[in-house]
């Protein structure tokens, strides 16, 4: 082993790269809605911001670096720059800024963490759809209000999915300082 790396960082750095293999997985969990399926990715995204902080982001790019690279990681299986020319092109792209604002509940001072982690995450959730929004209108040609539209479909979901990545963390927080149930 490196001397020059601490342990932290090497296990910061696996759990990192853990939580970019979580969001590969979250993307074959896919249910087709037209042209962009709907993903767990946004629970993986949401749920390592608000347990790793910002630099969730990291993990983020991880993931897109491996796909972009050639991995079968996104959605559908696509794999290498062809995500750039697809549908989820504005979706996927915007997850590393989605993961850092989602982790930043662990730095804003406001309230108990169950709401500092909801408000977060529901703007992660409001950026990734708006950066998706932007993607079909540059990919696909639609006009605003026609991609805004489109994600609408997609709000239920996320709401959930922001719930219970919300309900995961405060779980795995309590179960870290000892305080079950």
């Amino acid at each position: 082993m490196n001397q020059d790396v601490a342990p932290s960082e090497m296990r910061r750095a696996v759990r990192l790269a853990v939580w970019a293999g979580l969001m590969a997985l979250g993307a074959w969990t896919a249910l087709p809605v037209g042209p962009v399926p709907i993903t767990l990715q946004t629970f993986f995204i949401l749920l390592a911001g608000f347990v790793e902080g910002p630099s969730a982001a990291v993990a983020a790019l991880i993931y897109l670096a491996a796909g972009l690279l050639g991995l079968p990681v996104f959605a559908g299986g696509v794999a290498g720059p062809a995500l750039l020319f697809g549908p989820t092109a504005g979706y996927a792209l915007s997850y590393p800024l989605a993961a850092a604002l989602a982790g930043v509940s662990k730095r804003v001072p406001f309230g108990p963490d169950w709401l500092r982690l909801l408000v977060c995450g529901l703007a992660a959730s409001i950026l990734i759809l708006l950066c998706g929004s932007v993607g079909l209108m540059i990919v696909r040609g639609f006009e605003p209000a026609a991609a805004l539209t489109f994600n609408a479909v997609f709000l239920p979901g996320d709401a959930l999915k922001t719930a219970a990545a919300v309900a995961a963390a405060v779980g795995l927080k309590r179960r870290r300082s000892g305080r079950v149930g």
